[in-house]
């Protein structure tokens, strides 16, 4: 057996029927596929034991031929082409390669027939063939002549031949392919090739003419592909005798552009119109800062420079009009056929709002219309900022200053856009240095608040736009600076008043060609009403104990001759109005080090002072758990609440999560990247998922939008009002649906009370220069300017008022600006003031000087309390009057109501439905009739409400 080889069963030998007839297997054969022939042979019957059960066979084991039976065709993706099928295609093709991102190296055609698959390009070259064995369908990759192709859609045979001879000259067949056996050679095409928006232009001529038309979605499918960004609203262009803008200049609500005085030589000169896809998007106001951007950037404008200072308040659009101003100055020019008239545009912002500039130009212009890059990171490379894929860029001003330097080496920078310029306060600052290493004439600053301290940092602003207009520095301190703080000083003479009033009226025309500046009134119609609720809370005992010891410490009498010492008790003073707990020394300090100036100031405190360390005795802490939870249980609004420290948005962080409401957070400690995610979360999300967004005023007080917010909180109070009013804005903007209202804690009598006294003044020095007015007093600027140099500082006596504690009945504000209402309120809602009639006019009514002695006293006691002075000339009356409307104005403007009535057990009911009435806001009204159980022997003693804008919702 082991000798015998192995023989395979296939090859073996079938047994006999004379062996054993029973088990008998008939030769195997293959199965055809084509129906039988007339002289085929016959089928080989089974054997009886493997027929089908069904069958009836004979003894000889023969059975009825099978029957012929009509196969159905395969489904399409399966199905064998026949050899008399012709199938023409459009295609996509490309050289094979070994990138991750791939792409397509240009469109084709192919045909199919006879089994094999011809590729052509556009032009009618055949690039190669190849076998096909299955009907092709949308999407299928395939490899034609070493090339990589992918089906894009079926076409007819006309659709083929638009495409291979879109002008059907010289073209009367489609090529046919070589077949095995020819040498078929396509003949080239007689025109020269087309290009592909040519091509389809003929594609769809072609189509509209065609009279059969088929199903509507087999000709979506074969429609070639269309330019999804195609550009509607450019107008064909004219000829060089007849030059054609790039936009309909008379069309309905076109924006035209001012034109040159004169065309640059061997050009026309064309209109510049904005873009209606655009213009049509943009309101009044933003249509006319459009208009004064170009006009200054283009040298259009009666002063020396291509810069300029958009000042508008916040929520006015100023980012919107902005990308309206790049889009234009990116796709056009003046002069015909010439190129537009930047190419590159580098924007700065602080690192908070590069997302948020980045989404504004994803909004307006979608994202293939114009290429913009986020500088971030490492990983971004400034080579890609080279004016062709990326036209603008987005940076950090700290960012700005490492990269500055291979900026400068690369394609010139043709504009400059500085976002919240103010942060260019000083000549030295090195932003500022390194933009002016850019060599960039045209620059624009953005900025809702362009004058915040000083007028040192308005020169530096407009120094920077517009270089030399205001001359040297040292020339603008002698001229304008000195001039304008020293007629404002208490004791000015005529002669120094007379001469601050000429310069401040010089600098407000010299700046005005270049300066922008419109308030947020204007916003009236757009957005919905808000309400300013000013509350004045009485300090806990605890909080009035600790303030009084440190009145009497030691510290205290070395603030009164060092300016260091008092900073540090003005922000030692700010953190006890907050919370008490802030005086611990480890908890007070923003760091995890202890605070030198807290530890300095307890060992001068008594020891059992610091059991009183505790966040549960603040007045500020308790209104504001009482607030909030009226407003979630009652409401279904958000709330967001600011502060200007992080260690007092700890507290409240603490307070939120032992009531279980959920809350966002955003301050320094938050990555740039991750800042917008947080935004868009808070207003995506409903007020039962997250209730309150908690945010620092100096990391995101500026930018942002938190329109998913109707309410706002300011739990503390700083010395630059603009800083509250970019926080105020992070709600009232453009979006927002309902009507808002704003809460901002005081402490009443204590330092928090002056410092918003002091806000109130400095709104009046920006007014002044930005809207060409008079200077009003200046008891408002803070005690920075005596480290600057600056003539106006706090004396002794100001300073021991700033700090004093006012713990007696009524309210101090309301007592200095003379207002008789009583803190009550009339039928009408409106507080009264006997002489507000005088002092509200603004339209020069005459005033008697017994009026201007009545309110001269007025000045006096609230800047430094100087002896009353009388003036005699008509010109010192109108001067002072006109300094007391501007200071007085912004107080007058409020509704005056005395809410210790809800305190006080004999309160008169009808005084308390009265001013509940005023009030109007169910949720503070609420906390009100608590009374002193809100804050734990504080209370809300006073509210200063103000309403604007009057849209119904």
């Amino acid at each position: 057996m082991l000798s015998k080889p192995f023989k395979p069963l296939t090859i073996r030998k079938s047994p006999t029927t004379s062996q054993n007839a029973d088990f008998a297997v008939p030769t195997a054969k293959r199965r055809k596929l084509s129906p039988p022939n007339d002289n085929a042979a016959s089928i080989e019957p089974l054997p009886s034991a493997l027929a089908h059960p069904g069958s009836k066979a004979t003894d000889g084991g023969n059975r009825q031929a099978l029957k012929d039976i009509n196969n159905p065709p395969s489904p399409l993706n399966t199905a064998r082409p026949t050899n008399s099928d012709e199938c023409h295609y459009s295609v996509l093709w490309r050289v094979p390669t070994n990138k991750m991102n791939k792409t397509w190296t240009d469109d084709g055609v192919m045909i199919v027939v006879s089994g094999y698959a011809t590729l052509y390009s556009n032009a009618g070259r055949s690039i190669g063939r190849t076998a096909v064995s299955e009907v092709l369908s949308s999407g299928f990759n395939l490899s034609v002549g070493g090339k990589e192709v992918e089906i894009d859609s079926k076409l007819t045979k006309d659709q083929y031949l638009a495409v291979i001879n879109p002008t059907g000259v010289g073209q009367k067949s489609d090529p046919k392919p070589e077949t095995e056996g020819q040498n078929a050679q396509r003949p080239s095409p007689q025109q020269p090739k087309l290009s592909l928006r040519e091509q389809m232009k003929a594609q769809i001529q072609k189509e509209k003419g065609n009279a059969k038309q088929q199903d509507q979605k087999a000709v979506s499918r074969a429609t070639a592909f269309k330019q999804p960004m195609k550009e509607t609203t450019i107008q064909p262009q004219g000829t060089s005798e007849n030059p054609a803008p790039r936009h309909d200049p008379s069309a309905a609500g076109a924006l035209v552009f001012k034109r040159p005085k004169c065309p640059a030589p061997g050009r026309q000169i064309v209109d510049v119109v904005l873009d209606p896809l655009i213009g049509k998007l943009l309101r009044p106001h933003q249509r006319e800062g459009v208009q004064f951007l170009y006009e200054c950037v283009m040298g259009l404008r009666d002063f020396d420079g291509q810069g300029c200072i958009l000042a508008d308040d916040m929520g006015l659009g100023k980012t919107l009009t902005t990308i309206a101003l790049l889009w234009t100055l990116l796709r056009q020019s003046p002069a015909y056929k010439a190129p537009p008239v930047i190419r590159k545009a580098l924007i700065v912002c602080p690192v908070s709002l590069i997302r948020n500039w980045k989404r504004e130009f994803k909004k307006w212009l979608g994202l293939d219309r114009l290429g913009v890059l986020e500088f971030e990171d490492q990983s971004t490379r400034l080579s890609d900022f080279d004016g062709k894929v990326f036209q603008v860029m987005i940076i950090g001003y700290e960012r700005l200053r490492a990269v500055a330097d291979d900026l400068g080496k690369g394609q010139p920078i043709d504009i400059v856009i500085c976002d919240e310029g103010h942060r260019l306060k000083t000549m030295k600052n090195k932003s500022a240095k390194a933009i002016e290493a850019l060599n960039t004439r045209r620059r624009i600053i953005l900025s809702g608040t362009p004058i915040q301290n000083d007028l040192s940092e308005f020169y530096a602003m407009v120094n920077f736009v517009n270089d030399g207009c205001l001359g040297s520095q040292k020339g603008f301190i002698r001229d304008f600076e000195k001039p304008i703080m020293k007629s404002r000083q208490p004791n000015a003479s005529e002669e120094d008043m007379e001469r601050g009033q000429d310069a401040s009226e010089e600098l407000a025309r010299t700046t005005s060609p270049f300066i922008l500046r419109r308030t947020a009134d204007i916003l009236a119609n757009f957005l919905p009403p808000k309400t300013e609720y000013v509350l004045f809370c009485k300090p806990t005992q605890a909080q009035a104990k600790i303030y009084r010891n440190v009145l009497q410490s030691a510290m205290f009498d070395r603030a009164l001759s060092s300016s260091e010492t008092a900073f540090q008790l003005i922000t030692i003073l700010k953190k006890l109005c907050n919370s008490p707990a802030l005086m611990d020394p480890k908890y007070g300090n923003d760091d995890a080090t202890p605070s030198a100036s807290l530890t300095t100031l307890n060992e001068m405190l008594p020891d059992a002072l610091s059991k009183l360390y505790q966040n549960s005795l603040s007045s500020k802490i308790r209104l504001l758990d009482h607030l909030l939870q009226q407003i979630r249980h009652t409401t279904d609004e958000k709330v967001v609440v600011i502060s200007n420290y992080t260690s007092t948005l700890n507290l409240i962080e603490q307070l939120l999560q032992n009531s279980n409401v959920g809350y966002l957070r955003l301050d320094g400690s938050v990555a740039a990247t991750k800042r917008q995610g947080l935004v868009d979360q808070f207003n995506r999300s409903k007020s039962t998922e997250t209730f309150a967004f908690l945010l620092s005023a100096k990391a995101g007080g500026v930018g942002l939008n938190l329109i998913g917010a109707s309410r706002l909180v300011l739990f503390d109070v700083d010395w630059n009002p603009a800083t509250d009013d970019q926080a105020i804005a992070r709600i009232h903007r453009q979006g927002q649906k309902r009507h808002c209202k704003i809460y901002r804690f005081l402490i009443k009598g204590g330092l928090e009370e002056r410092i918003w006294q002091r806000q109130v003044v400095k709104r009046a020095l920006a007014d002044s220069i930005m809207q060409g007015g008079t200077t009003a007093s200046n008891s408002g600027l803070d005690i920075k300017a005596k480290a600057k140099g600056q003539t106006s500082t706090f004396s002794q006596e100001e300073l021991k008022d700033l700090f004093r504690l006012d713990e007696t009945e009524g309210l101090r504000t309301h007592d200095l600006i003379g207002c008789a209402c009583k803190g009550t309120s009339h039928d009408d809602g409106i507080a009264k003031c006997e002489d507000a009639s005088k002092l509200r006019g603004r339209d020069g009514d005459d005033m008697s000087e017994e009026d201007v002695a009545e309110v001269s006293a007025f000045v006096e006691k609230s800047a430094a309390k100087s002896t009353k002075r009388k003036r005699s000339s008509s010109k010192s009356i109108t001067t002072e009057k006109t300094d007391v409307e501007a200071e007085r104005g912004e107080l007058l403007k409020y509704t005056h109501l005395d809410t210790s009535v809800f305190s006080r057990a004999d309160g008169d009911a009808d005084t308390i439905e009265r001013i509940s009435a005023v009030v109007d806001d169910d949720c503070l009204e609420h906390v009100l009739r608590l009374g002193r159980k809100v804050t734990g022997g504080g209370s809300v003693a006073y509210i200063f409400k103000r309403v604007k804008g009057s849209q119904p919702l």
